[in-house]
């Protein structure tokens, strides 16, 4: 039987062993949450810096001179391209005509009349298509603009998610603008086509109860796809 000189001794070595577990588990906590920090802050650097690569805009592009009382539809070189709205639908692509209209889904005729807004140069109507905390972020880069001379333009839905009343979908834009003079876009040249996905989120008006559709995010194709916005 110990004596109480060698229980005193026992128990003093058990409480050593105890804080040296503690002390070592608080350790390794350390130690992982260094390395976590580490690792975050290199991915959040790496992130940083494809996203800096992805923004980038060329500065080469000959723009024409803007003129803001040209009506593009008296150019007959204009009109007589292809200016219709083509849907892409899982490679099958149709025309939308106004005899067509009701047989395409609410987020592809939002996006056609978007196409109209940017047509006509109509700033106003534009502006508005998109959320409250857009215009609030990016407010700054919604400005005035010409009329586009936009052509071959095709809409196809590449995403959507519905969860309750609320449907967020993804639509990716293509055209051209013949003669871009910059005030629209100014990230692709002439007869050059550069996708764009526009993030839309559908829910039921507050007052009415119909869907209404906004868009929450613009991106190029290549931001979208990504995944870093």
């Amino acid at each position: 039987m110990l004596n109480e000189e060698q229980k005193y001794i026992q128990k003093q070595k058990r409480k050593k062993i105890l804080i040296t577990g503690i002390l070592i588990v608080i350790g390794l906590f350390v130690i992982v949450g260094l390395v976590t920090f580490i690792l975050s802050a290199i991915k959040n650097h790496n992130e940083d810096q494809r996203r800096a690569e992805l923004e980038k805009q060329q500065k080469s592009y000959n723009f024409v001179e803007p003129d803001y009382n040209l009506n593009i539809y008296d150019d007959k070189e204009y009109m007589q391209l292809d200016r219709s709205v083509h849907f892409n639908d899982n490679g099958a692509v149709t025309v939308i005509t106004d005899e067509n209209y009701a047989d395409y889904p609410a987020e592809i005729l939002f996006m056609r009349d978007v196409i109209n807004y940017i047509t006509d140069g109509d700033y106003i109507s534009y502006k508005s298509i998109f959320t409250d905390d857009y215009v609030k972020n990016y407010g700054d880069k919604l400005h005035e603009f010409t009329m586009q001379q936009l052509y071959g333009v095709e809409l196809e839905i590449i995403d959507s998610e519905q969860s309750g009343d609320i449907t967020n979908s993804a639509v990716k834009v293509t055209y051209y603008i013949r003669h871009n003079n910059g005030t629209f876009r100014n990230d692709l040249g002439e007869d050059q086509a550069l996708p764009v996905v526009y993030e839309l989120i559908s829910s039921p008006d507050q007052n009415t109860g119909d869907n209404e559709i906004k868009v929450s995010k613009l991106l190029t194709y290549n931001q979208y796809k990504s995944g870093l916005y």
